[in-house]
């Protein structure tokens, strides 16, 4: 993990366009060129993060994924950013739509066709022991190939194993209770998709 400094970042952050941001600054920026920085900050100087960073976890997820075959965004480099201070992500984003912004803009989206790929999909996660506890339909991305992948990866765990049936219902339970991207989704559809689940 490369130090950065105030003055490098200001760079950055000049001609960035701020995606997310709370009360405590900055969390995603797009920079000029089309890559990403993605920051964290320490909830706690007695946290274990200070040991392992979120940055660094990002970084090995990635590294997971693209094992496992899974689109994901592309790690360039790992910073740390010392006043304030943050884990810094440096990453080339995953091209592509999520499945909530494809819900939202293409009026002509055959439902049916994604929600039953979206089944085989999550089903191929817990297969390969992906438990990715943020997973929701604005983290999963249809690539311009035509593939779903995963995009912040931060909260994801690979166990090397299949996941149990326990953990498997968890994984949906995060997917559903988002009810604005259900609510999207044809309700025919939807129920179809929430009995495939089990």
């Amino acid at each position: 993990m490369q130090a950065l400094d105030s003055a490098q970042y200001n760079r950055w952050r000049d001609n960035a366009e701020v995606l997310e941001r709370d009360g405590h600054g900055e969390k995603v920026l797009r920079l000029a060129d089309g890559t990403f920085l993605k920051l964290f900050r320490r909830k706690s100087w007695f946290s274990k993060t200070a040991f392992y960073t979120p940055a660094q976890r990002f970084a090995d997820n990635a590294a997971a994924l693209q094992r496992l075959g899974i689109p994901c965004p592309h790690v360039l480099q790992l910073y740390r950013l010392s006043n304030p201070y943050r884990s810094v992500v440096h990453y080339e984003p995953l091209p592509g739509l999520t499945l909530r912004q494809l819900l939202t803009q293409d009026p002509n989206l055959d439902q049916l066709e994604l929600f039953a790929r979206l089944a085989e999909f999550i089903t191929h996660l817990h297969d390969v022991g992906v438990y990715f506890r943020s997973l929701h339909m604005g983290n999963i991305v249809l690539t311009p190939d035509n593939k779903l992948g995963l995009i912040d990866i931060s909260d994801m765990r690979c166990l090397g194993r299949p996941l149990s049936r326990r953990m498997r219902d968890r994984n949906y339970q995060h997917l559903l209770r988002y009810e604005a991207d259900w609510a999207l989704v044809n309700p025919n559809i939807g129920t179809l998709f929430m009995f495939s689940k089990g």
